[in-house]
């Protein structure tokens, strides 16, 4: 991961806290620390990879996470651009995995919300299917 940031607006510690719970969840992703992960969400978290439908709530996000884990390993996101605008954070990554045997990548474009109490209540991801499907 890179350490390029920009804060665009909101309290330096509300900045400060989003950017720091950004990083720290796609480290949670590397090491693959199920736990890690789905405590980031808030309760009644959305969660879309766009175009597919959206899951909603943290037991079904959990199903989710499981099962990403479970498709790839070696899960590396290289964080290209991470702009902090109060309770919004947005990502440009390169997110890589190993999936059985061959290693993949995926430019993505994601978009995490935080509430008040520093859990994500959204998070959408966008990219090229056609890339994902294929790779």
């Amino acid at each position: 991961m890179t350490n390029t940031a920009l804060a665009v607006s909101g309290s330096d510690e509300i900045l400060t806290r989003n950017e720091q719970l950004t990083r720290d969840f796609f480290a949670a992703w590397e090491r693959a620390d199920e736990a890690a992960i789905t405590a980031a969400f808030a309760e009644d978290a959305i969660y879309h990879n766009i175009p597919y439908k959206p899951v909603s709530g943290s037991g079904k996000i959990q199903k989710a996470v499981k099962g990403f884990l479970k498709s790839g390993e070696n899960m590396t996101f290289e964080l290209c651009k991470l702009v902090v605008a109060g309770n919004t954070v947005v990502t440009e990554r390169v997110d890589g995995w190993t999936q059985k045997g061959a290693h993949k990548t995926l430019p993505v474009l994601g978009i995490i919300e935080f509430n008040n109490a520093g859990k994500i209540s959204g998070w959408r991801e966008y990219f090229d299917v056609k890339t994902f499907e294929g790779s």
